[in-house]
This record gives structure tokens, sequence and C-alpha cells, in this order.
């Protein structure tokens, strides 16, 4: 395969500035006269003495973009005034030749902009001290296990009132800011071309796997080397399951796959899925289908924009797939209207007889958006409900997902529509006037798919 690195655009960096502006309005939003402490996640064993690439807490990121395990973040207001202290593992000249480099005490004031830098064997006795001359204490328990070993033993011995900093975090973190958009646009793009490539590719005989290669290849050609969630690559059937990772099967002529993957740049991710046919070529029935997914996502997007939800943007593809769903016939006529599917549903569910009912639910049994930042499902600074009714606004980035998924063995779906699932995903930024779709440039028309894929044989 050749390299692909065509990219539109220079990789964005991320200042001093980057970080100093998100702890300072972090530190606007803390009561006075109290600390917050934001820990590393934890280290994971992958299989005996092995573990699993590294991951460093998105919080951390987000206030600081320091890597290293072992970590806390110290934040002291008082009077007004703030201090930012930072403990992390020692200079270790032994262990760093087994475990990499690390930035040590000298190297975290040096490069992250802390007010002072300990070890974090010093948490402790300097948390203690802290603690002493504190009116409340910002900490979320469970995040880190040995480090909440730390600070419970501290905290027991005098329990200043405690509350969750990721109250005020998550909700500046909901809202991104333009040079965290221009990261994102980074991934986004990254991503967009490694899916272009797959489809490229792809061909009969190839398996899942392979893939899934090209995707992680060119995203990593592209200085996005880390995934932003495991990638899915489904052929055939396997696409009817939603988080299907075993990427194993050999691609069959006259399938379908379904490509659900991204990178993330700099902690930030981008989330993409496509559908296309392995040969190149939709069949009837797999366009029919396709065709109604896509316009379900169109609608959906169009309802993305300020003053709307989650829950309308899921309300406005819901209705296509239901209109779409009774066309094809799959759904009885009358379906289409909200209220005699949700008649149809009752009453199935009454008689203990809806797992024997053709509904929505049945073929599309996920959400249409979540939120997307330095956590793939990122966080709102609110419960899960009471997120998918937050009023959309500028700056908020979410994905706009509608699918169908027909299992093989289903005898309530037509027998030319089995065995096909369908998923088309892009991410889109909220605007002033409406919004911004950051993965368009990977094709999503049947038309589009088909010549990319007819011009990629000829190559």
């Amino acid at each position: 395969m050749k390299k692909t690195s065509n990219l539109k655009t220079q990789a964005p960096a991320q200042s001093r500035a980057f970080f100093k502006d998100k702890r300072k309005e972090f530190c606007s939003r803390l009561p006075d006269n109290c600390i917050a402490i934001i820990v590393s996640n934890p280290e994971q064993t992958r299989s005996n003495d092995t573990e699993y690439f590294y991951r460093q807490s998105s919080d951390v990121l987000y206030l600081s973009g320091f890597p290293e395990p072992d970590s806390v973040l110290l934040f002291v207001k008082r009077k007004g005034k703030t201090r930012f202290i930072m403990f992390v593992l020692p200079k270790d000249a032994a262990k760093e030749t087994w475990t990499g480099r690390r930035f040590g005490v000298e190297g975290a004031k040096r490069n992250f902009g802390c007010s002072e830098a300990h070890t974090i064997e010093e948490f402790p006795s300097i948390l203690a001290e802290l603690l002493s001359e504190a009116d409340q204490v910002f900490y979320k328990l469970g995040r880190n296990p040995t480090i909440d070993n730390l600070f419970r033993k501290e905290w027991l011995k005098d329990q200043k009132p405690l509350s969750n900093p990721e109250d005020i975090l998550h909700q500046l973190r909901h809202v991104k800011q333009p040079d965290e958009l221009e990261l994102m646009r980074h991934a986004a793009e990254i991503s967009a071309l490694a899916h272009s490539a797959a489809m490229r590719a792809v061909r009969p005989g190839w398996h899942e796997y392979q893939v899934k290669g090209v995707i992680e290849g060119v995203c990593a050609d592209n200085g996005a080397p880390d995934v932003a969630y495991n990638t899915i690559a489904a052929g055939g059937n396997n696409a009817v399951i939603l988080h299907y990772t075993t990427n194993s099967d050999e691609l069959l002529d006259g399938d379908l796959i379904l490509v659900d993957a991204a990178c993330e740049y700099r902690g930030y991710a981008a989330d993409i899925t496509r559908t296309y046919p392995v040969n190149g070529k939709f069949s009837k029935a797999q366009k029919q289908v396709y065709e109604v997914v896509l316009a379900a996502q169109m609608a959906a997007i169009a309802a993305a924009k300020p003053g709307s939800t989650l829950n309308k943007v899921h309300a406005a593809a819901e209705k296509v797939l239901r209109d779409g769903l009774v066309k094809l016939g799959i759904l009885k006529k009358g379906m289409e209207s909200a209220k005699t599917h949700a008649e149809v549903v009752e009453r199935a569910t009454k008689k203990k007889c809806l797992d024997k009912t053709a509904h929505l639910g049945r073929f599309y049994m996920h959400g249409t958006s979540h939120w997307l930042g330095l956590d793939v499902h990122d966080v709102s600074g609110v419960e899960k409900k009471k997120s998918k009714a937050l009023e959309l606004a500028p700056g908020m980035v979410l994905t706009v997902e509608p699918g169908l998924y027909l299992p093989a063995d289903d005898k309530l779906v037509p027998r030319k529509f089995r065995g096909i699932g369908i998923r088309i995903e892009d991410d889109v930024v909220i605007t002033e006037d409406g919004c911004e779709v950051i993965t368009a440039s990977v094709p999503k028309t049947v038309a589009d798919i088909e010549s990319l894929m007819a011009g990629s044989a000829e190559e």
C-alpha cells in the first residue's frame, strides 16, 4: 500500500498557554480557601508482568498535558491566589532503562507550568499540611486506587468537606475552545484519510484485520499512532454486533463491511463509521437499506444546531428510520408514526411478545449521538440522562451515527435484507448558526463510495 500523507492542514501544537488558560478557568470556579486534586489513571496489567499501553487521565491531559502515571495535579486557592503543584515519579536511572525516561521533578517544573513539583512519595505529607489550612477539598474517589489510599489516609485524620472536582472540570471540557477544536479537526482529518484509504484498498478475500491495519497504519503515518477506541472492522453479519472487535473473519464477495475507527491526536478523539461493499458495488437490497440510514443521518445532522438537544437529534433520525423500515416492508404500515409505533410496542410489551414483534428498537438499539472530546464518549458535566436534554451550543462536539442492524437469523426481516448491518457516523461541531461536519471528506453517498472504489480497482 502506498503511504498516504496528503493532509491539508499542518499538525497543530499545544503551547503552555493552552493549558494555562484552562487551569485559570478551572481555578476561577473553585471557592476560596480550598484544595482541588486531579489524579492520573492507574497502569493496567495486560498479562503477567506486561502492561497495557498507558493512556493518561483525560482530566490530567486537559489541565497539563502530563503523560506519566503515578502523578497528581494539586491546586491551592487561598485568599484569591492559586498555586499549581505537581507530584510525579522521581528520576530513576535503573528503572528508566527498562520503562523509559521520566520528566522527574525538574522536568515537571520546566515543561508543565507548575508553581512547584515534588515526588509522588511526598504527596501524603504535603497533603496533610494543605488539608489543615483548607476549608474544603475537591477529590474524586475511585479514579486511582493507589492514590485513593494515600489521600484517604490523610483525609480521615482531618475530614474537611469533600466535593467532586469533576462537577466543575467536566462542564469546562464540554464546550470546546478554538484551540481544542483545531486539534479535533486534525484528528478528524487524519481519521478521514484513513477511512478513504481502507475503502480504496479492501477487496474480497481480505480479512477484517487487514482493514484494521490499513486504518491504523495511515493514522500512524500521519502523526497519530494512538487509536481513540478499539477498531471495528465487521464484515457481513458481523456488522449487526455493535461493538464487534474480533476482526478475524474473511471478507466475502457480496458482503458489506462496517468500519468504525479513528485516531486521537494529542488526546482528542475522532469517531467515524462508514459501511461499504467489499466488492465495490452495493446490491439492490444493500442500497435500499443504506439509503434509509443515510437519509436518517442527514436529517439528524440538520437537527444538530444551537437550541436543539441530543434527544431531538435522535428523534429526527428515528422518524426517518421508521418511515424507511415501513417502506421496506420490515415494519407494518402505520408504524412510521411515533404514536402508532409506541402503541404497538406497548401492546407487545403487555402481552410479553415484544421479542416476536418487529419494531424500531429491535433494529436500531443505540442512541444517535454522544459527546466527543478527550474521551470518545466525552463528558458533559451532568449525568447521562440529563446530558441528552442539554441545549446544544457553539463549541459542543457530538457524533451523529444512526444505523440499522438486520441479523441473518431474524425471521421477522424479509430474507433479502437479512445479514445487513449499516451505520454511518460523522463528527459535528455546533456553530453559531448550525453545525460543521468535520469528517465530511470521507465518501458516504452510494455514488461517491462506488466511484472511489471503482477508481482504486483500476489503479
